[in-house]
């Protein structure tokens, strides 16, 4: 009968028919089978069970094979009743199941398991004591490396008490399913072994022995084969299967192929591995294991825990010294846990420090040779034997004393041999000394095993005494060198401490310490130096000054002067290296290089590489050095703080000098705060004050401090020889001219002024020091340059600023331009009264360079020697005017007038005019209204900032005259127009800001016109500029706003489509804004050019956007903008989410405000969601009404350091688990924080230790004088202003 079933059960309704209906009596012949069958399928399934009942009582249980059969059994046996039910009722009967369902009862029958108990694969063994953390969590990495190592074969080592047994068991027991000793094992799932067999092998351990435990594990009969046959058949039996033997005390070589162990390792789906333990680390090289662990002491804290619970309060309390004395006596014993429970127990009620100090001074001494054999000796022979030998050593001990006094008389010392010798003689008479007086045995200790082994050590001590017993003294290991102390300065503490750590940290090989010179470098190397003095670490600790003329063969004599090596006469560099290579290669040594200025070449000196144990610190005031010696851990030491600074000065200058004067006090700490932390100047002029009770004489030298050091008389304090001399090794030692100058400019700025990074890059353009083919060559280089100045520790990097108002401005056309992040540098104070010292000619021609930068009212105009000076700096200054300056004092020399952020008027270029020679001015941020005729007698200028001027309004057809014109900067002014061929005339043109209003086309035309142009900022306003601005392919725009496109509905973000192919490569900065027409922005077009440089994207009061989308052919928006960091998107009401940000690459900055319609910021990105903001460091999102969530929990924030949201009071929950925490977040603002719901109070409390109010609130707030759109729905007047200024045509 050729019948199918259904795949889905016999008792499923059959759905078409597909052979003929049998006669009746055929399917009575069917169900008579399947009822016979049934019966014998019932006899067979109680008949195994009885077996297995049968086999627990023998301590067997059910295999694996026989459950799943009997499981199989029960479900055949249900279905074929409900084939015989459904025959007599009529329901559902379907002959061809009945026939199926007879055929499964037959093979049922005959699969039945030949094996129906098998042992169980773990026995519990009773563990009486509860672990410790570390024991945890030693059990926990030894299961993993059982469970993981591919080999088969791991020895757990260490000596007698340790606990071996303990974790070996705690170990058999953590494969046990529900095991709850050690927590992390349970809810394993199935375990990886059919058999863990625990052996305890005996001290003379036989084949024989473990096979016996073997075969009676697994239940197999012990028939009294030879040794052959019962490896025979436990290798069959474990051939199939994994299997986990844990051998216990092993103390000699097992053969366990003669044992019958299958061969170790993992074997396809099969693991077989065994796992020893032993006292001997040997052993485990005997037996071949693939990893040997060494079994640690317990933690300190834990040996005093239990030694605590063993001993009792009672007794640790009840004389102050005990708990001293138990601590040190903890320490000995804490790698034994047995012997703290037993000799803690031993000492409970023991309250006479006395009975303390024995116990102590005799574990020191007996706890190493606690694990060795046990004399055959009686206790009281071995006794005898000891005061014996204690004698005889006595005597030989005073003899060698006597030899070494008289030598000492001879200028010669005792070898470390025969000191050593003499301090093992000295602690072991001590400790026979404590055993011979012994009364009794409190420690229940064997005094035969331990006088034993003592007695063996004294013998040792008599026979191994040292023939040579002095010798020529030899330079100490450690030579002291004066220095006073740093504990009064805990910030120099806190880095000697950071330092000592990385010495001893057996991973780190070479140690920079690097600075500022004069911050300390070489005081705390010389601390660093004295605090080895008596400490056996290193053999050698070498003091060496490098210097700026620092070679290797300078370094090789300071080292051979030091160890008193002796090289050949005439010797080159690589035999000297011989000598100290040799030499040195077998001891540990610390190498202290100081004042390192360029690379010195280790290997060359003879320095063993690779360093190993021993280390080498160094000292440098470049942390470009630090990277060319391979240092592996750096430490920048910085500025003293105040109190420091202060107490430093005290020291110095002197309490009498202080108190000599009500006044005095008050003018130093005046003093101490214009040297700003630096101790070589602080010790310098304390020095000069020194007994100086004049208040007068302070008033001086405050004065001389706060100008440039150019300006004054040096006087008594010593600048310019002892501190400004000596930090110009630092500017010498830069590698070529330009960043030499590069860093003298940096000196213009006012002191303490943060230098923002585009005002700096900025004028280095102009001044030609940076001048690359392109300007982001230009932007690059400079950057290098002033990473070049930081890491020298001539400037200091400043916290990165992220000045919203920038932004805001930038959108609004208030020039601030900055590269993006907004980063600054800063000079010390110091260092830059040396650069002007340095600009003036080291004080020989003191008016070369005049800067009185943000001096304000303290600034003499008619002070400065105009016709001498070759650049001025008067920025910051709130100079309101400057009187012209007279023909005859006309500087012929003066190249160079930064006059930014005053408030100067036109006046200024009357004043300026006879300045014939200048090629730099910087009128930036002043009150100019107007040029007048007087700028154009400049016909030399290069250079001309004119940015910032709000009132400026236009400019005069004659500064096309200005021929030799490269930079020019009218951005953040009101120009309303530039006269025809103005520009087209400064063909010297590279960069042009023309980041103001109603530019026409013919402004354009002049611009393609310009063969040198490099960089180009400008407003587009209205769609005909647009168009325009699409024809202009050729022009270097850099930063670029389009503004009030009325008739464009749909703008195509595109390289062609915008600029063209040099744009493409050269624009850094986007805004597009106000627009009440624009709906949607498509990203890419088919050609998919990139936008090579665009690192700031800006999109603006764009009311009627409603998507961002990307071109349907653009596959990747990491090709299309791979340098894109700052997206800011403000007041597109209709915008809905920002999916398309998701796949930004470089993304750092995302800032969304005032989107109204937004509900979340990613709808979901799919595949690629995972981890897609991996560079965002700041996230801020305010006034986004709608807003409910972020994105999914999917998405993380690897690199997120800020976050704000303000006033989205939909949002209720963000986008955090507690495996996706934000680890870098270091500041959080969120209102209302209440507002929140927390899946997980993890997720809050980790956010919690972060919140905190962000000091740019305000600015959050702020709109910086521009209409929002959350101004105009509420404020007719704000809107009438806003449609005014927009100057729509109708």
């Amino acid at each position: 009968m050729d019948c199918s079933l259904d795949s889905e059960g016999p008792l499923r309704k059959k759905t078409k028919k597909s052979c003929d209906t049998p006669p009746e009596d055929q399917e009575e012949e069917i169900i008579m089978k399947i009822k016979e069958h049934v019966e014998k399928l019932r006899e067979k399934s109680r008949e195994v069970r009885d077996k297995i009942e049968l086999a627990k009582g023998n301590g067997m249980v059910a295999t694996n094979k026989i459950e799943t059969w009997l499981a199989r059994a029960d479900t055949i046996l249900s279905d074929a009743m409900a084939v015989c039910e459904s025959k007599q009722t009529g329901l559902n009967w379907d002959t061809r199941i009945a026939a199926a369902q007879l055929s499964q009862l037959r093979e049922c029958l005959s699969d039945q398991p030949s094996d129906v108990a098998q042992p169980p694969s773990v026995l519990h063994i009773d563990v009486h004591a509860v672990l410790l953390p570390s024991q945890v969590l030693f059990v926990e990495q030894a299961r993993q490396h059982i469970i993981e190592d591919a080999e088969g074969m791991i020895g757990i080592w260490g000596p007698v008490g340790v606990g071996k047994t303990l974790l070996l068991k705690a170990i058999n027991n953590s494969f046990e399913s529900g095991n709850s000793l050690i927590p992390s094992s349970s809810n394993r799932g199935d375990p990886p072994f059919d058999f863990v067999i625990y052996i305890t092998a005996l001290e003379v351990c036989l084949v024989q022995n473990i096979q016996s435990e073997i075969i009676q594990r697994l239940k197999m009969h012990d028939r009294g084969d030879s040794l052959t046959t019962q490896a025979t058949r436990i290798s069959k039996f474990l051939q199939d299967k994994s299997f986990l033997v844990l051998l216990d005390g092993l103390h000699c070589n097992l053969n366990l192929a003669a044992v019958g162990l299958p061969p170790l390792g993992n074997q396809g789906q099969l693991k077989r591995k065994v796992v020893i333990t032993t006292r001997s680390r040997s052993l485990c090289d005997q037996m071949r294991v693939n990893r040997a662990i060494n079994v640690p002491g317990l933690k300190i804290n834990e040996a005093l825990q239990l030694f605590q619970e063993c001993i009792g309060n009672d007794s640790l309390y009840s004389e102050p010294r005990i708990g001293a004395l138990a601590k040190d006596l903890v320490e000995q014993l804490r790698v034994l846990p047995s012997e703290l429970i037993r000799i803690g127990s031993a000492m409970r009620r023991k309250r006479e420090p006395g009975q303390w100090q024995n116990i102590l001074a005799v574990a020191k001494e007996l706890m190493p040779i606690k694990d060795q054999e046990a004399s055959s000796l009686a206790e009281g022979i071995v006794i005898t034997k000891l005061k014996q030998c204690l004698q005889n050593l006595r005597g030989r001990r005073n003899d060698v004393n006597h030899v070494i006094e008289l030598g000492k008389r001879e200028g010669k010392v005792a070898t470390n041999q025969m000191n050593n010798w003499l301090a093992s003689v000295d602690t072991n008479i001590f400790v026979g000394m404590v055993i011979c007086e012994s009364e009794q045995n409190e420690l229940n200790w064997d005094l035969s095993v331990i006088a034993a082994g003592l007695l063996g050590r004294l013998q040792e001590c008599l026979n191994g005494q040292p023939s040579v017993v002095t010798v020529e003294a030899l330079p100490p290991s450690v030579q002291e060198m004066p220095c006073s102390s740093i504990e009064q300065q805990p910030s120099r503490v806190e880095i000697f401490e950071e330092a000592m750590e990385y010495i001893k940290d057996s991973s780190v090989g070479v140690i920079g310490i690097w600075g500022l010179g004069g911050a300390g470098k070489t005081h705390l190397l010389t601390n660093i130096n004295n605090a080895f003095r008596g400490d056996s670490l290193f053999h050698y600790v070498i003091f060496v000054t490098a210097s700026k003329e620092g070679s290797e063969e300078k370094i090789q004599g300071e080292i051979g002067k030091e160890l008193k090596l002796k090289f050949p006469e005439g010797g080159d560099v690589k035999s000297r290296a011989n000598i100290i290579l040799d030499f040195l290669k077998t001891r540990k040594f610390l190498i202290l290089l100081d004042d390192v200025w360029n690379r010195i070449d280790l290997e060359a000196v003879g320095i063993p590489y690779p360093l190993g144990r021993s280390k080498v610190v160094l000292t440098t005031r470049s942390k470009t050095v630090c990277g060319q010696m391979d240092v592996r851990k750096e430490i920048n030491i910085a500025r003293l703080p105040d109190d420091e600074a202060w107490q430093l000065f005290q020291d110095k200058v002197g309490q009498g000098t202080l108190s000599s004067s009500p006044r005095i006090e008050a003018l130093a700490k005046e003093l101490v705060e214009e040297m700003k932390g630096l101790p070589l100047a602080l010790i310098t002029v304390g020095r000069a004050m020194y007994g100086k009770s004049n208040p007068k004489q302070w008033e001086s030298a405050i004065h001389y401090m706060k100008q440039s050091c150019c300006d004054g008389d040096d006087q008594d304090l010593h600048m310019e020889n002892d501190v400004f001399r000596r930090l110009k090794f630092s500017y010498d030692s830069l590698r070529n001219e330009t960043l030499r100058q590069c860093f003298l400019t940096c000196s213009l700025w006012p002191e303490d002024k943060e230098i923002l990074l585009g005002d700096l890059i900025r004028c280095l353009i102009g001044l030609g020091l940076v001048d690359e083919c392109d300007i982001h060559g230009s932007y690059r280089k400079a950057h290098s340059l002033i990473g070049e100045l930081t890491a020298a520790c001539l400037l200091d990097s400043c916290d990165t600023v992220y000045s919203d108002d920038y932004i805001l401005n930038r959108g609004t056309y208030t020039f601030a331009h900055q590269e993006m992040p907004v980063k600054g540098v800063k000079m010390h104070d110091v260092i830059r009264d040396m650069a002007i010292w340095i600009s003036c000619g080291c004080s020989d021609n003191k008016d070369k360079w005049v800067v009185r930068a943000g001096v304000a009212a303290n600034l003499t105009i008619r002070a400065i020697p105009w016709s001498r000076a070759e650049c001025i700096s008067l920025m910051y200054s709130k100079i309101e005017k400057l009187h012209p300056v007279p023909l005859f004092t006309c500087s012929t020399n003066l190249k160079r007038l930064y006059l930014k952020n005053n408030r100067l008027d036109e006046r200024i270029f009357g004043a300026i005019q006879s300045f014939t020679e200048l090629t730099y001015l910087d009128l930036s941020a002043n009150r100019i209204k107007q040029i007048p005729e007087e700028l154009f007698a400049l016909v030399n200028l290069e250079h001309l900032d004119l940015s910032g001027n709000m009132g400026l309004r236009e400019v005069p057809i004659r500064l096309r005259e200005l021929t030799k014109l490269k930079f020019l900067y009218l951005g953040g002014t009101d120009i309303e127009r530039i006269p025809k061929e103005v520009i087209s005339c400064l063909t010297e043109l590279q960069v042009i800001d023309l980041m103001t209003t109603n530019y026409t086309y013919e402004i354009i035309q002049e611009l393609c016109t310009l063969t040198n142009l490099k960089a180009v900022d400008i407003i587009i306003e209205g769609d005909d500029r647009y168009e325009s601005l699409r024809k202009a392919a050729g022009i270097p725009f850099r930063d670029l706003i389009i503004s009030k496109l009325r008739y464009t509905d749909e703008l195509c973000l595109a390289v062609d489509t915008l600029t063209g192919d040099i744009a493409g490569r050269t624009l850094n900065e986007l805004h597009v804004v106000f627009s009440l027409t624009m709906e949607q922005i498509i990203v890419g077009d088919e050609l998919g050019k990139p936008f090579d440089a665009l690192s700031v994207l800006v999109f603006r009061d764009l009311f009627n956007l409603t998507n961002i989308v990307m071109w349907e052919g653009t596959s990747s928006l990491q090709a299309l903008f791979p340098r894109l960091t700052h997206l800011y998107v403000d007041s597109c009401i209709k915008l809905q989410h920002l999916s398309w940000a998701t796949y930004l690459p470089c993304l750092e900055y995302l800032r969304v405000d005032g989107c109204m319609d937004m509900k979340q910021i990613c709808m979901g990105a799919g595949q690629e969601s995972s981890n897609t903001f991996h560079c965002l460091k700041y996230l801020i999102l305010t006034k986004n009404y709608k807003l409910a969530s972020l994105c999914g929990s999917d998405v993380t924030f690897p690199c997120l350091e800020l976050l704000i949201i303000k006033h989205c009071r939909k949002l209720k929950r963000l986008p955090f688990t507690m495996q996706s925490l934000p680890h870098k977040l270091t500041k959080l603002d969120i209102y209302p924080w209440d507002n929140l719901e927390w899946e997980d109070e993890g997720v809050k409390s980790f956010l919690e230790r972060r919140f905190c109010v962000v000091d740019s609130d305000s600015d959050l707030d702020s709109d910086s004088g521009a209409y929002s759109y959350l101004d105009l729905v509420s404020d007719s007047d704000a809107y009438d202003a806003w449609n005014t200024k927009l100057e729509w045509e109708d």
